[in-house]
C-alpha cells in the first residue's frame, strides 16, 4: 500500500534543522559513490515489469518501480499533491509534464528508507530528500547547458521521500542511483564483523 507525502517543491521553507551531518554533492558522482556505499540503481532503461520502454510509456499507481525500491509521482499544481502522472519512460529517462504548464515536479517515496538518493539529468535541477513525516532533511541545486549533470545526498537519518524540482512545467531525469537502510539481520553481521575485526587487532 503507497502512503503518499505531501512534499512542497523544491521553494519550500520547511524546516532542516535537527538534522546534522548531511552531505550534499554538486556534479560529484564519485565522491557521492565513495559515500553512500553500496548502490541501487534506476536507469528507466527497461519499464517496471523489465519491459524494453517506449517512448510515452506512462507510470500509474499500480505500474511503477516500487519492487525496484521506488514509487513515483508528480506534483501540480501549487500547492502540491500527488497527481495521476502525465509521466513517460522512454529511452532512457523520466519525464513528468504539467498539463497546462504550469509548474510541476518529480516525486519519490522509497519503498524501503534509504541512506542515500541522487540522480543524473540534464540542464538544472533541485534535488530534496524529505522524512518520515515530510520534514526537509537536505537540499542541493546544481546547473548547466550539458547532459550527465549530477546531484547527491546522503543522510545518516532515513530518507524516506525525495523530489526532483528544476520549477518549470516539464522535469526529467536519467537515472536515479540510492542506498536503502541495511536490513537488521545485514546491521547484525556488519556489527558481529566489525567486533571480529577489533579482537583481531587487539590481538596483533
Amino acid at each position: 500500500m503507497i502512503r503518499f507525502i505531501v512534499i512542497l517543491p523544491a521553494v519550500c521553507v520547511l524546516s532542516a534543522r535537527g538534522y546534522a551531518d548531511v552531505q550534499t554533492f554538486e556534479n560529484d558522482y564519485e565522491g557521492f559513490a565513495e559515500v553512500a556505499g553500496p548502490l541501487s540503481v534506476i536507469d528507466f532503461e527497461t519499464d517496471p515489469n523489465g519491459d524494453p520502454p517506449q517512448t510515452g510509456d506512462e507510470l500509474t499507481e499500480t505500474f511503477n518501480y516500487d519492487e525496484q525500491g521506488i514509487h513515483f509521482s508528480a506534483g501540480y499544481p501549487y500547492p502540491p499533491w500527488p497527481y495521476p502522472m502525465f509521466s513517460s519512460v522512454g529511452p532512457y529517462d523520466l519525464t513528468v509534464m504539467a498539463p497546462t504548464f504550469g509548474h510541476t515536479w518529480i516525486i519519490g517515496e522509497f519503498t524501503v528508507p534509504a541512506l542515500a538518493i541522487g540522480g543524473f539529468f540534464g540542464g538544472d535541477t533541485t534535488l530534496c530528500a524529505f522524512d518520515e513525516v515530510g520534514t526537509e532533511i537536505a537540499c542541493v541545486t546544481y546547473g548547466s547547458g550539458e547532459n550527465g549533470n549530477f546531484v547527491g545526498i546522503v543522510s545518516p537519518d532515513p530518507i524516506h521521500a525525495f523530489t526532483f524540482d528544476d520549477g518549470d512545467w516539464v522535469e526529467t531525469i536519467h537515472s536515479v542511483e540510492f542506498s536503502p537502510v541495511p536490513e537488521p539481520g545485514t546491521l547484525l553481521l556488519m556489527g558481529a564483523g566489525a567486533a571480529l575485526l577489533l579482537r583481531w587487532r587487539g590481538r596483533s
